[in-house]
């Protein structure tokens, strides 16, 4: 099997997003998006189902897993105020969409099912999974099993019997321009095949497939995650923190930025000017939500429990009201943190950037954008530090999970609190294995950390925000000093990935550690309406 290379922008920053996770948002949005595209038709009815023992079943609400499959599902655009409304808005189109839990043999913590009705009539069933970070696993298809991951435009072709595979290749190779690869997948009642391709198929091209004798019918969806994956990577520069700096050393190039543009280029095919691009689109919407966190002066309570704290704490601090440790920029950067993850939490959010996860969405607009644009540093500058710090989400994204429910708050936090390190040190002209050691220190001080979210608010989440950025920045600091570890990045990134998955099922998520006090458990219930 051909090896895969995560994209910085598919896997590591994004999705741009407006929602309360990553995985329990992003994700159902995206299985949505690609489920309405599948049934082909405007949706009229959706049944959506998970296990009881999954985290859909305890989070689906609260982490808006319900708006997010409905928005999909309706076309609705996830970084818009129509997220917040998706609910509501499918009610006054007529959609009805009904929740089930339900005992499933798939026991994937993101497992769900889809089944859907169109206006026309045609049916579909869907089986996913959202694996974290907002990327999605499409494994069943009308009882098909399948495997997809939204990275590639895809055609499902379903065969009448005695199909011949090698003549409906050959007739797909006179519709389909650009190159394909096909898969295979039969039941006892039937069989498919389904086409992946960079190609985005007309509905003529779509409907010169449906003619191949052969095929009785043709399920089609685009691409839905930013950046298209090949089929052959070529000229791929590293997968890991070791081959990066030899890379690096082969090549002249000693800083971690131009290691990540570089690696960004080879993995999207796009120009330098277009990664840049995209990740100065990406700063600007970290600069919108940071602003929004530190100005909210309102007396909104997060889901009409938690006050809002950090634009009183930031104002604080800058007046002098409160007699504080002088940490200098350090005390702005944790409220910072606290507020760009507050303003997920707001009833009308506005859009942030999973970075790489929602529950860490603080870190990185706190310990490079925000000390960036204090240490007055141009948007081409930050960017290159943004791209440093991507490089490092690569290597996890290659060796581990950003998943909380998989390897606990350290894939989340600790890993975003890595990518900030390597940042920081980028910023201040530090070298890449001086942003590698960086990270390394950073995730090792964090290993080991549970993932317990109590039902609302982020408690204790925004303070790991605030421990992860401020962590990053001193850690860049001793490390730009001389100071420096034995024990490699890859290493400690595999040690995060080992440790986590050897943490108990109780440790990650709402089933142990502070979730379950008596104040932990009293917010739940008052959460759930009891």
């Amino acid at each position: 099997m051909e090896m895969y290379y995560g994209s910085i922008f598919n896997e590591v920053f994004g999705p741009v997003m407006v929602g309360t996770s990553s995985s329990h948002t992003a994700g159902p949005y995206r299985i949505g998006a690609a489920a309405r595209m599948l049934l082909g038709e405007e949706v009229r009815k959706a049944r959506i189902s998970f296990d009881p023992g999954s985290s859909y079943a305890a989070y689906y609400k609260l982490q808006w897993s319900d708006r997010g499959f409905t928005a999909g599902l309706l076309g609705i655009p996830i970084d818009s105020e129509g997220m917040t409304d998706a609910l509501e808005i499918a009610r006054e189109k007529g959609m009805e969409v009904h929740f089930a839990i339900e005992t499933k043999e798939n026991k994937e913590p993101n497992y769900a099912c889809l089944e859907l009705t169109g206006k026309d009539g045609s049916q579909l069933v869907l089986g996913s999974t959202s694996i974290g970070g907002g990327a999605i696993e499409l494994i069943e298809i009308d009882t098909y099993p399948i495997y997809i991951k939204g990275d590639f435009n895809t055609v499902f072709l379903y065969l009448n019997k005695d199909t011949d595979l090698e003549e409906i290749k050959r007739q797909a190779e006179k519709i389909i321009i650009e190159e394909f690869r096909m898969k295979e997948s039969s039941t006892g009642d039937g069989s498919i095949v389904y086409l992946e391709t960079r190609e985005n198929l007309t509905e003529v091209q779509r409907q010169a497939l449906l003619e191949i004798p052969q095929v009785a019918k043709v399920r089609y969806t685009s691409h839905v995650l930013p950046v298209l994956s090949r089929f052959r990577y070529e000229n791929i520069p590293f997968r890991t923190a070791a081959e990066a700096l030899a890379f690096g050393k082969e090549n002249g190039i000693t800083r971690a930025g131009e290691l990540g543009i570089l690696y960004e280029m080879a993995r999207s095919g796009y120009s330098r000017g277009q990664v840049m691009d995209i990740m100065k689109n990406i700063i600007h919407v970290m600069r919108e939500s940071v602003k929004r966190g530190i100005n909210n002066m309102t007396e909104e309570k997060i889901g009409g429990l938690y006050p809002i704290k950090a634009a009183t704490m930031y104002r604080n601090i800058r007046e002098g009201n409160t007699k504080v440790a002088d940490i200098g920029i350090l005390n702005e950067i944790a409220c910072v943190a606290i507020g760009v993850l507050e303003s997920v939490e707001i009833e009308r959010p506005g859009a942030v950037v999973a970075s790489p996860t929602v529950g860490s969405v603080g870190i990185l607009p706190a310990a490079v954008v925000y000390l960036g644009d204090n240490l007055k540093l141009s948007d081409d500058e930050i960017a290159s530090a943004m791209f440093a710090a991507g490089s490092v989400g690569v290597f996890v994204a290659h060796q581990a999970t950003f998943g909380g429910e998989v390897a606990g708050c350290q894939a989340e936090c600790g890993s975003a609190g890595a990518m900030a390190a390597a940042g920081v040190v980028e910023m201040l002209g530090g070298t890449a294995a001086q942003a590698y050691t960086a990270s390394t220190v950073t995730l090792q001080n964090i290993l080991g950390q549970i993932c317990d979210a109590v039902s609302v608010g982020y408690e204790p989440c925004n303070a790991r925000n605030v421990l992860a950025a401020v962590n990053a920045v001193s850690t860049a600091n001793m490390v730009l000093c001389g100071f420096s570890v034995e024990i490699p990045l890859d290493e400690t990134i595999e040690t995060m990935n080992r440790v986590g998955r050897q943490l108990p099922t109780c440790l990650k998520g709402t089933y142990g550690g502070l979730c379950c006090t008596p104040t932990g458990q009293k917010i739940a219930k008052i959460c759930e309406g009891e």
